[in-house]
C-alpha cells in the first residue's frame, strides 16, 4: 500500500464508494490514526513530537487499499473535502426506526 496525495486519495475514495454501491452490499472501511512518520515500532509511552504529528487515513474495499498522510496544518481543509465526498456518495443510508414503536407495543 503506497501513500497517495490527499486530493488523489479523495478521488479514489469516491471511486471506491461508487464501486461498492454498484456491486451490492460491499462495505468501504475507512480508518484514521495518528502518524509520526516512523515505519518501525516504538515502545509505548514514547511521546509524539508536536511538530511531526500527522494523521494517516486508510480506506479498504475488498482487496483494494489506499492511504494518505495529512499534515496537521492541512487537516481542516482535508476534513471539509472528505465530508463532501461522504455527502455525495452516502445517499442510500436508511433511517433508523424510532423507538416509539417499541413503547406502544409494550403498553398494549
Amino acid at each position: 500500500m503506497t501513500l497517495t496525495a490527499n486530493s488523489e486519495f479523495l478521488v479514489q475514495l469516491g471511486t471506491l464508494y461508487r464501486e461498492a454501491r454498484l456491486d451490492g452490499a460491499k462495505s468501504v472501511y475507512v480508518t484514521m490514526k495518528p502518524y509520526d512518520g516512523r515505519s518501525k515500532a516504538v515502545p509505548k509511552g514514547t511521546p509524539l513530537q508536536p511538530d511531526t504529528v500527522q494523521c494517516l487515513f486508510r480506506a479498504k474495499l475488498g482487496n483494494r487499499k489506499i492511504s494518505t498522510v495529512v499534515a496537521a496544518k492541512d487537516v481542516n481543509k482535508f476534513h471539509q473535502d472528505y465530508v463532501g465526498v461522504l455527502r455525495t456518495n452516502l445517499t442510500n443510508l436508511e433511517k433508523r426506526k424510532k423507538e416509539d414503536e417499541k413503547k406502544t407495543k409494550a403498553k398494549a
